[in-house]
């Protein structure tokens, strides 16, 4: 379940969100007719990375980790796990950033939030 992608300036790097497999993945693209997986980063058990958005040097891969949760009144039930990532770029490799830990489930005292839409610089 491919989800939001990001290319970076370049144009020879593609990184896609995958929803139902919890993981980003960075591919060489230079060739078009042959891209090539260069990293895959697992965001752990009950994620749902979604949207995603290079940072403007390219050196950072923010992830957010919710698309949408309909509640009692809907069937639309893809909660990841509310936290937003960050992930480091390298040139063929993408690790994440241990310093970076955003869990929208606690980081508010009126309760839970559901991070979608971001922007970065």
């Amino acid at each position: 379940m491919p989800q939001i992608m990001a290319m970076n300036d370049r144009g020879d790097r593609l990184f896609v969100s995958l929803y139902a497999q919890g993981k980003v993945a960075m591919l060489d693209i230079a060739d078009v007719e042959q891209p090539k997986l260069l990293s895959l980063v697992d965001l752990g058990p009950g994620s749902g990375p979604h949207n995603i958005m290079l940072t403007e040097d390219g050196k950072r891969l923010i992830v957010t980790d919710y698309f949408l949760n309909e509640d009692d009144f809907g069937k639309v039930k893809l909660d990841g796990n509310r936290k937003v990532h960050v992930l480091k770029v390298h040139r063929n490799k993408m690790k994440i950033d241990p310093r970076f830990n955003l869990d929208f489930n606690t980081a508010f005292a009126t309760g839970p939030a559901r991070p979608h839409g971001i922007e970065v610089r």
